[in-house]
Order: C-alpha cells, then sequence, then structure tokens
C-alpha cells in the first residue's frame, strides 16, 4: 500500500500533507501519522506512532521516513500545507528538509483577512465545512489524551480530512 502512495504521489504535480503528533511543540513532538492528499476529496494516512492498541498494523517509522523522503524532498513535487513551518520542523527533526512547499492555506487565510487562522475555522468560513475539533478525539484539561493514544480508525479519518480539506482550501485560496 506504501508502494501504491508513493507511485500515486510521484504521478500528481502537487499533494497536501499533514502531521499528527505528541506535542504541539515542533522540537519535542514525535510523529504519530502522516496524512496525504494527491488530489481533492483523496487522502491517505500511515500510522507510525499509535499506543495501546494491541496489534495495530503500524509501519515502522523510520521505513516510512525512508519512503517519504524523495517526494518530500523532491523540488519538482509541489508540497501544500496548514501551518506548513510547523510540519516542516518536526519532519526536519527526523532528517527531512521539505522543499517546494508552494501553499500554506494559514498565511493564504492570514493575507486574506481571516479572523481565526486554524484550519477548522477557515474550512467554516470558506467552504462551509464544520471539521471534526481535535478535542472530541483527544479530550480536554486533565483527562486529555495524546495523539497517540486515539484510535488509528478515528486517528486516520480525522488527519485525512485535514489533508484533503487543505488541498480544497489551496485551489479556492489561491484564486482569492
Amino acid at each position: 500500500a506504501l508502494n501504491e502512495l508513493l507511485s500515486r504521489l510521484s504521478a500528481a504535480k502537487s499533494f497536501a500533507f499533514d502531521l499528527e503528533t505528541t506535542s504541539q511543540n515542533p522540537m519535542l513532538a514525535e510523529l504519530v501519522g502522516i496524512s496525504l492528499s494527491p488530489a481533492p476529496g483523496e487522502a491517505y494516512y500511515i500510522p507510525v506512532g499509535h499506543v495501546g492498541w494491541g496489534l495495530v498494523e503500524q509501519l515502522p517509522l523510520k521505513q516510512v521516513i525512508d519512503r517519504l523522503r524523495l517526494p518530500l524532498e523532491d523540488a519538482a513535487l509541489a508540497k501544500l500545507a496548514h501551518n506548513g513551518k510547523y510540519d516542516m520542523t518536526v519532519l526536519a527533526e527526523y532528517g527531512v528538509t521539505v522543499n517546494n512547499l508552494t501553499f500554506d492555506t494559514m498565511l493564504a487565510a492570514y493575507l486574506l483577512g481571516e479572523k481565526t487562522l486554524g484550519l477548522k475555522a477557515v474550512a467554516f468560513s470558506k467552504l462551509g465545512i464544520e471539521m471534526t475539533p481535535i478535542t472530541d478525539l483527544i479530550g480536554t484539561g486533565a483527562k486529555q489524551l495524546s495523539m497517540s493514544q486515539v484510535e488509528v480508525k478515528q486517528a486516520a479519518d480525522y488527519a485525512c480530512a485535514d489533508a484533503d480539506i487543505t488541498r480544497q482550501l489551496t485551489e479556492l485560496l489561491t484564486a482569492e
């Protein structure tokens, strides 16, 4: 499946990516999963750091990083992100230099005068789509979970929506 995804990414002219991690601090964050969207309405999730779910099939982090390095570092392949600085910093901690980040939907929202720059708020404002808030998965306060403790299927649905909406917003915000 990873080989098929890599073929799909190399066939696309661009793709959106998003990381699920254990921390909001990119210097301390550990990768939990990576979502990729090569086209609107199409997204994939690669779990690499979920814990506590028994024999959930995950790929080894090193293998995923080694395989995704080529498309992420490919200067001819355009990358799209929301708050790309965070994702690029996390990936740099794993030895991956993201090249050709051509569009960041958070920066575009800022330049267009959006009051709230979070992906969920921009998606609602620009696309009329109400996305699942992260607190629905991890909770809040003293009982808040790490994303690594969230069941893989739930994390995949959430992360794929993030990558797909980033992709969709890119097309809309580019025109604006």
